[in-house]
Order: structure tokens, then C-alpha cells, then sequence
């Protein structure tokens, strides 16, 4: 199961990871378009800071999987029996479940931070991003709006950084 539970959760993370770099190119493209256009400036913002976060998210979460070597653990749960499924129709007439036999499984993984690096990762990240903030407010690109993004998301980061610390 071990074996298995690595496999499934890096296989996942490649999923997953893929679809979050998907996004952050196209919002830091975005981004980059709108700030060589001069166009809304909120707009502008909430694409930077997004795909900032995205990207620093996605590069920790590398981190975390390349310095915790073999320390997925995994748990897999399964029930045969009688189950029921409950269904998002609200209409009238509908009983809103559907039960019978069938298998109710559930699962999770987890990976065990043992390195200091991703942290060190997402604290220069936030910093990074302060910095760009400042550049855009320096240059007259951000507005109120914009300015409160930048700060919320450095915050975010910065605590995604101090949530990323290795425990004992």
C-alpha cells in the first residue's frame, strides 16, 4: 500500500499541478497584456497576484514532494453493502437519493514536510511579490483596489510560509 500511495499521489499531484500551471501561465500572461495596454487596473492586479499565488503554490508544492523523499502515507477505506447517493435535483416529484447496493470508498494522502526549503521558497515568493506591488504602485498602475490585492496576497503567502515549517 505504501508503494501504491506514492505512486497515486504523485500521479495526482501531476494532475493537478498541471492544470494550476495551466492557469498561472495564462493569468501572468493575462497580466502581462493588460499592463502593456494601460487597461483596468484592477483587472491587471488580481491576475499578477493570482497567478503569482498559483506559481507559488504549485513550485512549494514540488518542494515539499522532492525534499520529503519517502514519507507519503496514504489510507484507503472501502464499505460493500447498502449505500445511498444523494443528487443535487431539487425538482419536485424527485426524492433528491438513490439507495442500493453498491461500494462507498473514501481515501487520503499525505506528505510529511521535512525540509526547511519550500518555507524559505514561499517567504522570498511573498517578498517577490511585495516588491512587484511596489513597482506597479510606484509606476501609477495599481489602484485601491489593486494596492489591498497585492497586500492581502503577501499576507496569504506569508502564512502559507510559516504553515510550510517542518514539525517535530
Amino acid at each position: 500500500m505504501d508503494g501504491e500511495t506514492q505512486v497515486s499521489g504523485r500521479i495526482t499531484f501531476l494532475i493537478v499541478g498541471s492544470v494550476f500551471l495551466a492557469i498561472t501561465t495564462g493569468m501572468g500572461t493575462l497580466a502581462v497584456h493588460l499592463y502593456q495596454t494601460y487597461a483596468n487596473a484592477t483587472a491587471m492586479a488580481a491576475c499578477a497576484v493570482f497567478s503569482w499565488a498559483f506559481g507559488s503554490m504549485v513550485i512549494s508544492m514540488m518542494l515539499v514532494l522532492l525534499t520529503s523523499g519517502k514519507k507519503t502515507r496514504g489510507r484507503i477505506g472501502a464499505r460493500r453493502g447498502r449505500v445511498t447517493v444523494r443528487l443535487g435535483s431539487r425538482s419536485p416529484g424527485s426524492s433528491g437519493h438513490v439507495t442500493g447496493e453498491g461500494i462507498e470508498a473514501e481515501g487520503e494522502a499525505g506528505t510529511r514536510i521535512t525540509s526547511v526549503i519550500p518555507s524559505l521558497f514561499l517567504i522570498v515568493s511573498a517578498i517577490g511579490l511585495a516588491l512587484l506591488g511596489l513597482f506597479l504602485f510606484g509606476h501609477h498602475r495599481l489602484d485601491l483596489i489593486g494596492s489591498g490585492m497585492f497586500i492581502a496576497v503577501v499576507f496569504y503567502i506569508a502564512n502559507w510560509s510559516r504553515l510550510a515549517w517542518p514539525r517535530k
